[in-house]
Parts: C-alpha cells; sequence; structure tokens
C-alpha cells in the first residue's frame, strides 16, 4: 500500500467531501467550511489514515463529513437557502459536461429542484453525481443496500421529472 500524506488525500478526496457537505447543509459557504474542518481532522489523525486502504478512507471521510455537518446544523438554525445557483459552485466544465451545456437559467432550475427533494433522493442525487460515486460505493457510505440506493436514485430521478415538467407547464 504505497504511504499517504495530507496532499494526496486532500487531491483524492476534496470532492467527496465538499459534495456530501453541500448535500446534507445545502450552503457552499457551509460547505466550505465543513470541508476545512474535515482536512483538519485528517491532520490529526493522519498516521492512522495512513494505513487505511482507498475503500476505508473514503468510508472515514464520508462518516466524518456528515458528523460535522450533523454538528453545525445542531449549533445553527437552518439557513434559508439564497439564489447561489450551480453557477456559484465550483464545478469545471470537465467535471460534468452535462453541467457545462446547461444555461444559467436550467442550472437555476435544476438547483432549485434538486433542493425540493427529500434528504435521502437528494443525499443520493448530490453523491452519485457531484461526487461520482457509483452505487455500490454510496451503499456503503451510507450504511444501506446498493438495491437501496438504485430505488432511491430512481425516485428522485422521478421527482425530478415531475418538477422539471410541472415547471415547464408552469412557466
Amino acid at each position: 500500500m504505497p504511504a499517504r500524506d495530507f496532499e494526496s488525500i486532500y487531491a483524492d478526496c476534496s470532492r467527496l467531501v465538499y459534495w456530501t457537505a453541500y448535500g446534507v447543509l445545502k450552503s457552499q459557504a457551509d460547505a466550505m467550511d465543513v470541508s476545512q474542518n474535515v482536512f483538519l481532522r485528517v491532520l490529526k489523525h493522519i498516521r492512522k489514515l495512513e494505513e487505511m486502504n482507498d475503500a476505508q478512507l473514503r468510508g472515514w471521510l464520508y462518516r466524518v463529513t456528515v458528523n460535522v455537518c450533523l454538528d453545525l446544523k445542531r449549533k445553527q438554525r437552518r439557513e434559508v437557502i439564497t439564489d447561489e445557483g450551480f453557477e456559484a459552485l465550483p464545478i469545471s466544465e470537465g467535471d460534468l459536461p452535462e453541467a457545462a451545456a446547461l444555461s444559467a437559467e436550467q442550472k437555476r432550475i435544476l438547483h432549485d429542484a434538486i433542493e425540493t427533494l427529500p434528504d435521502i433522493y437528494r443525499e443520493t442525487v448530490v453523491l452519485h453525481y457531484f461526487s461520482g460515486l457509483s452505487y455500490d460505493e454510496i451503499a456503503a457510505y451510507t450504511g444501506v443496500s446498493e438495491g437501496t440506493v438504485k430505488s432511491r436514485m430512481s425516485r428522485a430521478k422521478d421527482k425530478l421529472f415531475s418538477l422539471l415538467k410541472d415547471g415547464e407547464k408552469n412557466g
């Protein structure tokens, strides 16, 4: 197993940490703060993390990120979502070709639709599409079966389709 240092852990896992935090908190600023706190914990536990394989490390980071988010939510009232839209998020065109093709208005509409999803569906969508995790990785990190992840993703897509279709009729 290759030796890990902080930089390699950050390079490999920063997207997972950010998008997990964003999925829970729905705030860019809070997700960035949580990411910083998680990576401070990485520094604190670097010796322990050096001995982990990739799956264990990513699982540890996911769990710590969720716990830090829950701690933050307990300390403050839930933030009201502003018009931050996807265009304000750190997404490069190379990361998400679909996002690059969307206009700013379409991104805002999609963002708003994702925000209305129940937490379990929103979390699944964010982990899959924005953190780039496979269904089996999401299952391992969330502690549910892969079938449950697939079911949640299917329901999330159905709800998004319905919301976006209704939005076209009303808009």
